[in-house]
């Protein structure tokens, strides 16, 4: 194991709790450090209040209640974007106060500095003896090393795209083990594989509509995301996509599409990143007329191997789901995705069930 990483120093760096305690600790009082507290602490807490509020709904028979506790968890999902932008913001002024131009990089890594690239691609294990290029690269150093270049967060596309000749596999699983008035059990799997062609552009192909129990409506779904804008270390990405969807069996369609544009917003010391945007789908594809809308997502890393995540469509349609939950890297190539999906109407009357998802990176 290397020098740098043994250091109780070294260590503060790369757990992103310790870098947060030991950001706010310096000044307590001030209102960065406060404002960084609440934000990071309060977005936490509100989509977990907010789900267990939610769950607390379904089983509230009397109509006062329920629409008080409605509309109480939808604020504090609302609420959670709004917070953990704060927290990050104050973060980053805390860490522009440490960080001076004077301070050197031997200061903040000793002799042995590493060497990042972005967070997809970082090797642990490379040193140089150069401060300034060590200092240039601090912030990225402060990443966690988990992949981003998955095609969505659970149902929302990240701003993400696969470099020249990767290919990125998966299959989405979604499950509602109990029955009820509304909506009966029932099981969905969705593989899909993301290539990328260079120019900053990916393609793939996912296979929808395998439902069981019933007539599978399979629909082929080819699609293309182009990432418009690479800010690099100021944190900023945009990107645009579409998905065409042709039936292929049980066709209650032709063809429709759903095209999106969004950004995205990664803060450096935490790697929190922030997505928003907003979706149009055609006909047919998620309801009776054309949608559309805007499409939200949060994903917060924890350490080397987890990332809180969640993702929101607008919308009382198919795709209407609030969906929180959690990414597990298992491997240098497998990560594992674990959700739950809330549907933004009849939540009370069974719309809601698990998500689950398994990613490949051949290469």
């Amino acid at each position: 194991m290397n020098n740098y990483l043994d250091t109780p120093r070294e260590r503060m760096r790369d757990d992103p709790f310790g870098r947060i305690i030991s950001l706010t600790g310096k000044s307590p009082r001030t209102w960065p450090s406060v404002g960084a507290v609440l934000g990071l602490v309060g977005g936490v807490l509100a989509p977990a209040l907010g789900t267990l509020l939610t769950v607390a709904n379904w089983f509230t028979g009397r109509q006062e209640a329920s629409l008080y506790l409605g509309r109480l968890s939808t604020t504090l999902f609302v609420l959670t974007i709004p917070l953990l932008a704060l927290g990050a913001h104050c973060l980053d002024l805390l860490e522009a106060k440490a960080v001076t131009p004077s301070t050197s990089a031997a200061t903040l890594f000793g002799e042995n500095a590493p060497v990042s690239t972005r967070p997809a691609l970082r090797r642990v294990g490379r040193h140089v003896n150069k401060g300034g290029v060590a200092a240039a690269l601090l912030l990225l150093f402060t990443l966690p090393s988990a992949s981003r270049a998955q095609q969505t967060i659970f149902n929302v596309p990240t701003t993400d795209v696969l470099d020249k000749g990767k290919v990125y596999a998966e299959l989405d699983a979604s499950l509602k083990p109990n029955n009820s008035e509304a909506l009966s059990r029932f099981s969905s799997f969705v593989p899909r594989v993301v290539v990328g062609v260079g120019g900053r552009v990916e393609v793939g192909l996912n296979v929808t509509g395998n439902i069981q129990p019933g007539p599978d409506s399979t629909t082929l779904v080819p699609v293309v995301k182009y990432k418009l804008y690479d800010g690099g270390d100021n944190g900023w990405a945009i990107a645009g996509g579409d998905h065409l969807f042709i039936p292929v069996r049980h066709r209650a369609y032709d063809a429709g599409n759903y095209a999106y544009l969004e950004f995205s917003k990664t803060f450096k010391q935490t790697g929190t990143r922030l997505t928003a945007g907003g979706y149009d789908f055609t006909r047919n594809v998620v309801a009776g007329a054309n949608r559309a809308g805007g499409q939200f997502g949060f994903e917060q890393p924890v350490g080397k191997t987890v990332t809180l995540a969640a993702d929101w469509f607008t919308g009382k349609h198919a795709a209407g789901y609030f969906t929180p939950g959690a990414v597990f890297k298992v491997g240098k190539k497998t990560t594992a995705y674990a959700g739950y999906s809330i549907g933004n109407q009849n939540a009370s009357q069974g719309n809601h069930f698990f998500l689950l998802e398994l990613g490949y990176n051949f290469n």
